[in-house]
């Protein structure tokens, strides 16, 4: 699932579990409790290749936003420990 949030951002989700991106910054999203850890996996137009956690668990709230000064991403999904990740979201 892909969604549209605003004029500069997406979301990506995978069960309950969310990842959201504009072309600077990265967020994700826990929806589960279930014990597994959810993170956005994130390629950048500097090849950069890293992952933004949820770092707060299932508690209902987004983790922060994770900024990449200096460049834009280029794609972004979420994952979900022991559980798989979603398809990509392309940032042209």
């Amino acid at each position: 699932m892909t969604t549209v949030t605003s004029a500069s951002a997406a979301t990506v989700g995978r069960g309950a579990n969310r990842a959201e991106a504009w072309s600077g910054g990265a967020r994700a999203y826990d929806g589960e409790r279930d014990g597994n850890g959810v993170y956005a996996e994130v390629y950048t137009a500097a090849g950069g290749h890293t992952y933004v956690w949820d770092g707060n668990g299932s508690d209902g709230n987004w983790g922060p936003w994770t900024d990449f000064p200096g460049t834009r991403i280029t794609q972004f999904r979420v994952c979900e420990d022991h559980s798989g990740c979603s398809t990509w979201v392309y940032n042209p």
